[in-house]
C-alpha cells in the first residue's frame, strides 16, 4: 500500500512538471488575429494590416512573448451601445512567473500592474491610436501562476488582466503627458485571478 501511495506521489509531481496548454504564439501567424466576424472589423482590421505586423515586429525583437491571436482589434460597447474599436495588445512575457504558495492573487495583480504594464506597454507608439475609426488600446498582460515546490517551469495556471484604455487617455500616457495612474483611471480594466471569471476592478495606487 505504501509503495502504491508513493507511485502516485511520484507521478502527480511528474505531471505537475509536464508542458500544459501552450499560450505564447509562435510567430506572427498565431499572434496577430486576421479573421473576424464583423464585416467592419475584418476591413478595419485589413485597412491596418500593416500596423498589426509592425506591432508584432516590435514585441518580436525584443523577445516578448504574445498571446494567441493577442494582436489586431477587439471592440467594446458604450454606454449607448455603439461597437468601440480598439487596438489590442496581450503579452504574455516569459518572466510573468509567480509561486502560488508565496503570492496572494492581489499581490500578483498590483506587481503585474506596477512593474509589467509599464515596461511593456511602451511598445505601442501613441501614433499606432491614430487611425481613423479607432477609439482606443487594449493592452493585456498573461503570466503564470505555479507550484513551485513541485515544478517552476511547467504546470499551473494563467491569470491575466486586460486595461481598456480611451484613446486620448493611451496616447497621453504614451506620450509622458499622463501617469499610469492616471490613464488607468480614464480606463475600464478586467481581470481574471486563480480561475474565476474576469471582473471589472478598479486598482488602487
Amino acid at each position: 500500500m505504501r509503495n502504491i501511495i508513493i507511485i502516485a506521489l511520484l507521478a502527480f509531481a511528474v505531471c505537475a512538471c509536464t508542458p500544459g496548454p501552450i499560450y505564447i504564439a509562435k510567430d506572427e501567424s498565431d499572434s496577430v488575429k486576421k479573421n473576424y466576424n464583423d464585416q467592419h472589423v475584418q476591413s478595419l482590421f485589413e485597412k491596418n494590416a500593416s500596423l498589426f505586423k509592425d506591432i508584432y515586429a516590435r514585441y518580436s525583437s525584443y523577445n516578448v512573448g504574445i498571446y494567441q491571436d493577442g494582436i489586431g482589434i477587439t471592440t467594446l460597447e458604450d454606454t449607448n451601445k455603439e461597437k468601440l474599436h480598439y487596438v489590442m495588445a496581450y503579452v504574455r512575457p516569459k518572466e510573468a512567473s509567480f509561486d502560488v504558495n508565496a503570492s496572494k492573487p492581489d499581490e500578483r495583480l498590483a506587481k503585474i500592474i506596477r512593474d509589467f504594464v509599464p515596461k511593456y506597454i511602451k511598445t505601442i507608439k501613441s501614433r499606432d491610436l491614430d487611425a481613423d475609426d479607432i477609439e482606443g488600446l487594449a493592452f493585456g498582460v498573461y503570466w503564470a501562476v505555479r507550484d513551485h515546490s513541485q515544478c517552476d517551469t511547467y504546470g499551473g495556471y494563467i491569470e491575466y488582466v486586460y486595461i481598456f484604455f480611451p484613446k486620448s487617455a493611451a496616447q497621453s500616457y504614451l506620450d509622458g503627458k499622463l501617469s499610469l495612474a492616471e490613464a488607468i483611471d480614464q480606463s475600464e480594466v478586467m481581470t481574471s485571478l486563480e480561475l474565476k471569471p474576469a471582473k471589472n476592478i478598479r486598482p488602487v495606487f
